[in-house]
């Protein structure tokens, strides 16, 4: 008896570990971090490489996508919008309510001082240049719980 109910466990156990999740997972140059998903609040910020100002994006990730839902900029110039809608803290911005879907990639060189926070904690601040991929993911819980989705 006592037996069996150690097979039944561990068979629940490994049920348990294969089911899936959405998550997110942030990767650059090999290295990454996953997040299980709810709401999850990005903010992508950094130096625009022509006018030199801070640009603040802010991203929504969730079971359904990611959504870009406002964007804060220093200064006018090329790439940056001219439609705001106010000031904010220094900042012109603008309220966006526009999918981006399950994928997002960035590219960042370290001259533009590029952070990724998630959820009020910096999870990548890129030091080399290259691709920062943000993927929105189904895994299974043990490779969630190891970081390898």
């Amino acid at each position: 008896m006592k037996a069996l109910r150690k097979a039944l466990f561990l068979f629940i156990l490994l049920l348990l570990m294969g089911f899936p999740l959405k998550s997110l997972v942030i990767s650059q140059s090999g290295h990454s971090q996953v997040f299980i998903l709810g709401d999850k609040w990005l903010r992508i910020q950094y130096n625009h490489s022509v006018e030199h100002s801070e640009v603040i994006e802010i991203i929504e990730a969730n079971r359904r996508g990611m959504f870009v839902r406002e964007m804060l900029w220093g200064d006018f110039g090329a790439g940056l919008p001219e439609d705001i809608q106010g000031l904010k803290d220094g900042y012109y911005y603008k309220k966006i309510d526009q999918p981006l879907g399950d994928s997002l990639d960035y590219w960042f060189i370290p001259f533009n001082r590029p952070e990724i926070i998630v959820d009020n904690e910096t999870v990548i601040v890129p030091r080399t240049p290259g691709l920062v991929h943000l993927k929105i993911k189904t895994c299974p819980v043990i490779l969630v719980l190891i970081g390898r989705c």
